[in-house]
This record gives structure tokens, C-alpha cells and sequence, in this order.
């Protein structure tokens, strides 16, 4: 029976394995140098799957919170960090996934969306997903968006996967991936629901209609070493 990726992600051993915490301790590290994070801050991560991420972020901020459409990853995540005070979960509903806005939260002051946006349908929706996160922000928030697959090739990008994965120090851990045939799944989903791609003007014509200001980041934060990183500001007086 064919699945979508909404259904893909919500399955508990998607998102399971030590190659998941590695990376989320990466991106950690990295984004620590590209944005300050302080004892007054609101974070949410946009698909936070597993927590890994937020979790991290979280004892350098007031309050944050992870959204995701998973039930699964949302429950687990709930349960394996319930020690860490100010953190939250919350699901995001499936048919109504780019409804941050609906989130019992407000006043946030970074957002982040990581791995993500490729999985959308089209740019309409990342455009929707910006314009629904500016209701909850608060003055000076910047929303990064991580991990976009921009002037996409799909021989770059793998190349891009392995050599990220020396720099990130996961690069045996997706070989182990790669040939556990773990990803099977995740290929037969793929030919059926193409990934998005944009190119950066796509993104700068988005932000530009909605008159935000954004910025490409130089730095590698995935452990793919060719895919693009954005930060936008969801008020005029951020980014």
C-alpha cells in the first residue's frame, strides 16, 4: 500500500538509531555559531521528530517546544526528556501540518524547521509555513529554515551526504545506513513523492513577497555539504 510522507514519518523505527543523534549533536554545535541562544528565549523546532535537537537547546532558553505530525515521535519524546524543565511537545495535525500558528504557544523568539521543507508539496506551502510562523513571533525572531535542497542534483547531493558525513563524523554510520537497505522504504516512497527543490531565488521571491529580510549561511549544519541553509526574520527589525 502506498504511504505518504507524513504516514513515513510517523513510523516510530524511521526515526530510531544512533546515525539520528549524531547528526542532531552536530547541528547543535553548529548552529551554537551562527545564533545565540539566552535564558529569555522561546524556541520551537517545526519537526522536531525525535527531540534530539531541542532537547539540547533547550537548558539555554526560557521555555521550548517541539511540533511534529508523528504520534510516535512526539509520545517518545515527551517521555525520554520529561526531566528537562521548560521543554514541551506537541502534535501538529497531519492534514493541517504547516498550522504552527494553532500551537499553544506564542512570543517565540527563534524557530527552527531542520530537514524538513523537502518534504513539503510545493513552495506554496513553505511560503504558508512563514506566513503562519510570523503570528506567533515575537520581536526580533528569526526562523531557520536547514537542510533545503537548492540547485538540487542528485549526484551532488549524495556526494554532498558522504563528505558532510567526514566533517559531521557520521560518515561510516549513513555507510551503515545506506547498505542495511534501511532506506528501501524511504526510495519507494521517494519515486512516488518527489522531494521539493527550489533554487535560492525561489526562496528570496517568497521572502521578498512577505517583506522579510534573509540570509544564506555559509556553514554546514546538516552533514550534507551541499545543501542550503537560510535565516529569515519574522520582523523587520531581525535577521
Amino acid at each position: 500500500m502506498a504511504i505518504n510522507w507524513v504516514e513515513y514519518w510517523n513510523r516510530q523505527s524511521s526515526m530510531a538509531g544512533a546515525l539520528w543523534q549524531a547528526q542532531a549533536a552536530f547541528f547543535v554545535r553548529q548552529i551554537q555559531k551562527e545564533l545565540a541562544f539566552g535564558p529569555q528565549d522561546v524556541l520551537l523546532d517545526i519537526g522536531c521528530g525525535n527531540g534530539h535537537v531541542i532537547a539540547a537547546l533547550a537548558p539555554l532558553a526560557r521555555e521550548a517546544h517541539g511540533a511534529d505530525t508523528s504520534e510516535s515521535s512526539v509520545q517518545n519524546a515527551s517521555k525520554r526528556y520529561a526531566h528537562i524543565p521548560g521543554l514541551r511537545f506537541h502534535k501538529l495535525d497531519p492534514s493541517d501540518y504547516l498550522a504552527v500558528d494553532a500551537l499553544p504557544l506564542a512570543g517565540v523568539t527563534r524557530m527552527l524547521c531542520v530537514s524538513v521543507v523537502q518534504y513539503y508539496k510545493s513552495l506554496d506551502e513553505l511560503a504558508l509555513l512563514i506566513a503562519r510562523a510570523k503570528k506567533i513571533a515575537a520581536p526580533g525572531c528569526v526562523l531557520l529554515l536547514a537542510d533545503l535542497l537548492t540547485d538540487y542534483n542528485l549526484y551532488k547531493d549524495i556526494a554532498g551526504v558522504l563528505l558532510g558525513g567526514v566533517q559531521s563524523g557520521t560518515f561510516f554510520a549513513k555507510l551503515r545506513e545506506v547498505f542495511s537497505g534501511s532506506h528501501s522504504l524511504y526510495a519507494r516512497i521517494r519515486a512516488n513523492n518527489p522531494v521539493l527543490t527550489m533554487t535560492r531565488r525561489d526562496l528570496e521571491n517568497i521572502c521578498a513577497a512577505q517583506g522579510l529580510p534573509l540570509r544564506f549561511l555559509s556553514r554546514n549544519l546538516t552533514g550534507n555539504l551541499f545543501r542550503a541553509h537560510a535565516l529569515i526574520g519574522l520582523n523587520s527589525d531581525s535577521a
